[in-house]
């Protein structure tokens, strides 16, 4: 498998890495295929940081080259990684199969012109309009004001976590004190509701005891006009 990667070259503490396509069998500063351009990390002034062969690039990456971390990356901020996405995707159509089970199975597979070749996905022209556009929006990033940032003193951040913390406090102090007055409230309720039921237990004895009177009265009353009515024994 051939890979894109870095081969350093340079003196000790000035390195200078060139990016080749490679044998991935061969060691890192072996020899390589094709010389794809450099990378210059400390360049400074009028220097060039970055030289790219984006042509023979895609053309490996095409052909299945395998780029390392950092060479994708280093693709990926020039817009090569963008085109060769583009580029490397196909018109797919979805296709349903039924097996000797019954179970469907759902595949998607390439739309290919009548020679038999895949159709891509995007036209040339779409890829280059993509490119274009996104090297706006990158040109873009690059001008715009930079943000400023405050940086903050070690008493001003210490103020910001000692409210921060004060509210946190202030917080929980509100649940618990909330907390408390609900159950407070609740044995309210169930003392009233205690107080309520023996009122009621209370009138219920009242009530059974002044019958209980009721009754007896009539009795007593009888008796007494008995006892006056029998004559006295001669």
């Amino acid at each position: 498998m051939v890979k894109l990667r870095l081969t350093r070259l340079g003196r000790k503490k000035r390195p200078f890495y060139r990016i080749v396509a490679i044998d991935s069998r061969k060691q890192r500063d072996g020899a390589f295929l094709e010389r794809l351009g450099y990378f210059d990390p400390i360049a400074s002034g009028e220097s060039t940081k970055l030289v790219l062969d984006s042509e023979n690039i895609m053309k490996w990456l095409l052909k299945g080259a395998q780029p390392s971390e950092t060479v994708k990356n280093i693709l990926s901020k020039e817009g090569i990684m963008l085109k060769y996405d583009m580029l490397k995707r196909h018109k797919t159509e979805k296709v349903e199969k039924t097996g000797m089970n019954g179970k469907k199975t759902v595949k998607y597979l390439a739309v290919k012109d009548e020679n038999g070749n895949p159709i891509k996905k995007f036209t040339d022209a779409e890829v280059e309009e993509a490119y274009n556009n996104w090297l706006v929006e990158k040109e873009k990033r690059a001008n715009a004001p930079e943000k400023k940032t405050t940086k903050l003193s070690k008493k001003a951040k210490a103020k910001i976590e000692a409210d921060k913390l004060a509210a946190q406090d202030a917080k929980a102090a509100k649940i618990e004190a909330d907390k408390v007055a609900a159950e407070e409230a609740k044995a309210k309720v169930e003392e009233a509701k205690k107080a309520e039921e023996d009122a009621k237990q209370a009138a219920a004895a009242a009530k059974e005891q002044a019958e209980a009177k009721a009754e007896e009265a009539p009795a007593e009353a009888v008796e007494e006009t008995k006892t006056e009515e029998t004559p006295a024994a001669e």
